[in-house]
Formats: structure tokens, C-alpha cells, sequence
């Protein structure tokens, strides 16, 4: 037998603490959130909350926190990483039964004692009572239509996802119970009104339906709503328009991280932090940066066009502008640090390649020392200027919350990387290969392996590190 997910864990040990809890949408989605790529909504009873999460703790699940528009009362985010399946599990805790994302009104559904009275035990947690499911199901469904419907060419994307999940439950429920239940919790939905929202789920209802049904529903669901501020509302059409920047998604709760990936060419950096990106990207704000390939601002631009100029008229030896251009390179760099740790600050999770440290000044550093070493002479006041500069740029980098070194023999390294010279790719890898990291708090990796083994190594060390 398999061993068992993290999530299965984790229904065993709420099952022997006792506590009152179930998976309240979405289990029949299980592949999905058990891979990662969606989350695990568990409504608790307040009493049991806290026990919930000391057991979430000791099974390793870190709590994270939405950006403060995103943050609902009563609601909370655990992430865990399940290193049987080397992939991140989302639970999400809810106290209460909200229907609406955070930038729109939201609904709370005031029927959690019934929800969690009537739960059915289920692998590896319970579910609602099939009649309860089906009607929250249809309700946060009505909830989620939009004018924007009415414009697509053809069915929206998430409606058309959820048809087999509507089928199924759809099939389940006794609709003599689905009657009782609307009476008993939600009177102010009345059946008649309910039937056609069932209907408006099919395929080919009528759009302006729809909007019509939401319409209804909102009204009738008035007493339990929520509305959102003007300023987030101020933000939602910003974003539409492109002048605000995008919402981030969750943080660690201890904060973002700088993490950086050093390596020699043909290490599998660019795989790695390309992978790594794709494993924390649906739950964590990330962004990714080369620091060794800097944006080129406009001045760099204009430098290196100057440069290549003077080249073209058969111009030899180190000139001014080749002293400017590595200027522009260390200024690109550092503006393009500088992004990375206000993403950071701001809660995110930055990954990046190539990161300037002391130990791979070779590879990613000050090119101008090495420059007026190669030339005769005294160096005029101006390169003397342009040395200051560059070295106050690369001073002013500082060290990165966590630095990861992928160690390849350099042998190895020219296997791989066959698109440079062989003795280009051997020298830039033995400088990593032949620095002593000790005392420098540096996880070393073998990158000589297998991409799933370095892979393996890499998450685990990330995830310690969030």
C-alpha cells in the first residue's frame, strides 16, 4: 500500500483528537487539491479550532496570511509540504460559511451547525450531508456569475469546470430533503427560486437569466451580507485597468525571503527556479529574477549601442565606454535588487539566479578592477570615478536571506551545457565547485543527480527556510 498524503495524515490525527470539523466544498475535486493545485476548505466549530491547528502545527503546516484586502474574520490559511509527494498542501479554515471572493460582497450562509451536525464520514474527511452540499454548491455558483458573461464567446471556463461536479451532486441528493433544509435554514430562499438557479447551471440557460438569479439571490441573502470598502473597490477597477498592480498571493507568516540559487553553468539553476516557482506560484506570491541578466535600462542600452559603434570602426583595447557599460550592468543589477527585496518586504517569495555574494564575485561582480589591471599606466581620474561606482553598487547588494548551491563537477557541467565553448563552461564551474562555503550559512546541494533528486533536496530546504 501507498503511504499515506499528508492530508490523509492529517484527517487521522483531527479524527482521534475529536474534533468537529468537515471538508465543506470541493472533496470531489480530490486529485486536484491533493497535488497542490487547489486548496482544502475545512469548516471547524469554534471550539475546535484551536485544537485543529495545534494539530496542523505539529504536522508541519505553516500558517499564511492574505494580503490585508484578502483577509476575511474567521478565516485562515495553512500550507504544508508533503515530502512523500514532494508537493504543497492548502487548508483552508473557515469558522463561518462565506459564499463571494473579497473584492465583491460576500454572503455568510448562517447554516454551519447543521453542515457540521449531518457530516458523512469520508477519506480523509468528512463531508456535508449530500443535500447540504447541493444547495451551498448551487448558491456559491449563482454567487459567481458576472456581467463579463456576456461578452465571452462562449460559456465561461469555471462553469464548464464545475458541470461534473454538479452532476454528481446532483444525482445524490433527495430532493424532499433539499426542500426541508431550504425551509429549516434559508427561508428566504424560497424552492421555486432555488429550481432555477438549479437550472441556470446547465449548459444552455440563459445568460441574462443568470444575472437576474444573482440579482435575486443577493437580495435575498441582504440581511447575511458583507460589502467591501470603496477603497477596495477603487482597487478591483485599477487592476482592470491595468494601472494597479496585480494582487499578490499569500505570504509566510515570519515574512518574505530572498532565496538564492548559485551555480556554475550547467548546474540546472534556470530548471530549478523555473520548477520551483511552479511549486509555490499557486499559493504564495513569487517572483523570479536573474540578477545575472538585469533588465537593461535605457542608458545601458544607449552605452552598449555607443560601444558596439566603436567596435565597428575597428577601435582595440579598454576604453571609457567599456568601463560605463559594466557601470550600467551594476546599476541594472541593483535596481533590479532592489524590486526583489520590496517584493520580499512586502511578504513575497523572490527567486533568484546568479545573486552577487563574495564567493562568486567571478562570475557575477566587479568587471573594472580586472579591466585597469590588463591596462598600462596610471588609470585617469574619470575610470577611477567609474571603479568607486561600480563597487558602491555591488556594496550595497546585501547578502540574501538564503543562499542554495548547486555543486556540479565540472565535467558534468560541459556535458550538459553543449551551446558554450567546453573550457568557457569547465572555468565558470570550478569556481563554485572549488569554493569553501563553510561558514558562510549556505545549503549545498549536489546538482549532479537526477532533477527530481536535486528537486526533492531544494523543497525541502525552501520549506524549512519559509
Amino acid at each position: 500500500m501507498a503511504a499515506p498524503s499528508l492530508l490523509d495524515r492529517l484527517g487521522q490525527a483531527l479524527e482521534t483528537a475529536g474534533v468537529v470539523y468537515c471538508q465543506w466544498k470541493g472533496h470531489w475535486k480530490r486529485t486536484r487539491w491533493e497535488t497542490g493545485a487547489g486548496d482544502v476548505d475545512l469548516l471547524v466549530e469554534p471550539a475546535g479550532a484551536d485544537r485543529l491547528e495545534i494539530e496542523l502545527g505539529r504536522l508541519g503546516f505553516k500558517r499564511a496570511v492574505a494580503p490585508p484586502e484578502a483577509q476575511f474574520p474567521g478565516t485562515a490559511s495553512w500550507i504544508g509540504y508533503d515530502d512523500r509527494r514532494l508537493s504543497l498542501a492548502h487548508v483552508h479554515l473557515h469558522r463561518r460559511l462565506i459564499v463571494g471572493g473579497y473584492w465583491t460582497t460576500v454572503y455568510r450562509l448562517a447554516m454551519e451547525r447543521a453542515v457540521l451536525d449531518t457530516a458523512v464520514p469520508r477519506v480523509p474527511f468528512p463531508v456535508p450531508a449530500p443535500e447540504l452540499e447541493f444547495i451551498m454548491f448551487v448558491l456559491r455558483t449563482v454567487q459567481r456569475y458576472s456581467p463579463r458573461d456576456l461578452l465571452a464567446p462562449r460559456q465561461p471556463r469555471w462553469l464548464t469546470d464545475a458541470q461534473p461536479e454538479f452532476t454528481y451532486l446532483l444525482n445524490q441528493v433527495d430532493r424532499e430533503l433539499v426542500v426541508t433544509r431550504l425551509a429549516e435554514l434559508l427561508p428566504t430562499v424560497d424552492v421555486a427560486f432555488f429550481d432555477a438557479c438549479t437550472q441556470s447551471i446547465r449548459p444552455n440557460a440563459s445568460r441574462w437569466g443568470r444575472l437576474w438569479l444573482r440579482r435575486g439571490l443577493q437580495r435575498r441573502l441582504e440581511p447575511h451580507a458583507s460589502h467591501p470598502p470603496l477603497s477596495l473597490l477603487v482597487q478591483r477597477i485599477g487592476r482592470s485597468l491595468r494601472v494597479v498592480p496585480r494582487a499578490r498571493g499569500l505570504h509566510p507568516v515570519r515574512g518574505g525571503r530572498v532565496l538564492a540559487l548559485l551555480g556554475g553553468d550547467g548546474a540546472g539553476k534556470s530548471t530549478c527556479t523555473a520548477e520551483l516557482s511552479r511549486w509555490l506560484g499557486p499559493h504564495f506570491g513569487v517572483m523570479t529574477a536573474h540578477l545575472g541578466r538585469p533588465p537593461r535600462s535605457l542608458t545601458t542600452l544607449v552605452v552598449g549601442a555607443l560601444l558596439k559603434v566603436r567596435r565597428a570602426f575597428g577601435s582595440d583595447g579598454t576604453s571609457l565606454f567599456d568601463l560605463l557599460r559594466h557601470v550600467c550592468t551594476a546599476r541594472d543589477r541593483y535596481r533590479l535588487f532592489s524590486r526583489v527585496r520590496r517584493f520580499a518586504d512586502a511578504g513575497g517569495v523572490a527567486l533568484c539566479e546568479r545573486y552577487p555574494v563574495p564567493q562568486n564575485r567571478l562570475l557575477v561582480g566587479p568587471e573594472i578592477p580586472r579591466l585597469l589591471e590588463r591596462k598600462s599606466g596610471k588609470p585617469s581620474l574619470l575610470a577611477r570615478r567609474l571603479l568607486r561606482t561600480e563597487a558602491w553598487y555591488y556594496r550595497h547588494i546585501p547578502r540574501p536571506d538564503v543562499i542554495m548551491v548547486l555543486r556540479v563537477e565540472p565535467e558534468i557541467a560541459v556535458q550538459r551545457k553543449t551551446d558554450e565553448p567546453a573550457e568557457y563552461v569547465r572555468a565558470r564551474s570550478r569556481i563554485i565547485w572549488d569554493t569553501d562555503w563553510t561558514g558562510t550559512g549556505a545549503h549545498l546541494v549536489d546538482a549532479g543527480r537526477m532533477l527530481p533528486e536535486v528537486l526533492a533536496d531544494l523543497k525541502a530546504i525552501v520549506w524549512s527556510e519559509l
